[in-house]
């Protein structure tokens, strides 16, 4: 966890240095204000174990995009070698899924549940993922929030001290120290919060969005799996159920085999 929020840091202080050093702007009080002030109120607030779930989470959401295409594919794969070698051939390929979600539910499908006690232990999994991925959403929003305002905090400490030895000031360079920061803190907590967090806000919302898509997808296509369902018929379902794309065409041979099965 700690590495965790090590990333965070580094990650946003390593973009604004970056940007402050090309335009001769950087400023380690400033940065140590900001930043620190920011991550030291989130960890304050948070637990360790939040923290790092919403890391991973913003980790995934610049990762690739989930392909419901290939989920589809999967599903009608292990819907044929449910209906041709049975359950125990089912569970060993679902063991070997790349979705967590879908080893799960294939998983609780293989113990021999009904379809409602199924679903509803499918249902309860998708809600209390849904759940973590809303609390590390306002991780993220706090950051965007306490940055900015860290900024002003930083403002405000910049003018006291300003004002402070404006009075026995004898040149500029004794008041430069507190202008600068003064200046500097908003800059970095407006571009912090606005270049980097609330962007990776939004895309750790739509990350959550279609991952809710996908695991419904899965629930609806294991419960098929489940009874038995054609592979075709599979595929048809979840297509129409999710608006996606007709299949390519396939080879004749490969259809037949499909109905076959």
């Amino acid at each position: 966890m700690f590495r965790s929020r090590l990333g965070v840091s580094l990650g946003g202080a390593g973009l604004l240095t970056l940007v402050a050093g090309v335009f001769g702007l950087l400023d380690p009080s400033a940065l140590l204000i900001t930043i620190g002030g920011g991550l030291g109120v989130t960890a304050m607030t948070f637990s360790r174990e939040r923290i790092g779930r919403a890391w991973e989470l913003v980790q995934a959401a610049l990762g690739e995009p989930e392909d419901p295409e290939a989920i589809v594919v999967e599903l009608k794969r292990l819907g044929r070698i449910h209906r041709l070698e049975g359950v125990p051939a089912l569970e060993r390929a679902g063991a070997q899924a790349d979705d967590p979600f879908l080893r799960t539910a294939i998983g609780l499908a293989t113990d021999g549940r009904e379809d409602d006690e199924l679903e509803s232990a499918l249902v309860g999994e998708v809600r209390r993922q849904a759940n973590e991925g809303e609390s590390a959403r306002h991780v993220v929003l706090l950051l965007g929030k306490l940055f900015p305002a860290f900024g002003l905090i930083g403002t405000l400490l910049g003018l006291a001290h300003l004002l402070h030895n404006l009075g026995t000031a004898t040149n500029l360079a004794a008041i430069g120290p507190g202008l600068g920061i003064a200046v500097t803190t908003t800059l970095y907590g407006a571009v912090l919060a606005n270049v980097v967090v609330l962007p990776l806000a939004t895309k750790l919302h739509a990350h959550l969005e279609r991952r809710q898509t996908v695991m419904q997808m899965i629930i609806d296509g294991t419960l098929m799996v489940q009874r038995k369902e054609y592979p075709t018929r599979i595929d048809q379902m979840l297509r129409a159920a999710f608006a996606l794309p007709p299949a390519a065409a396939r080879p004749t041979t490969i259809a037949l085999a499909e109905r076959a099965a």
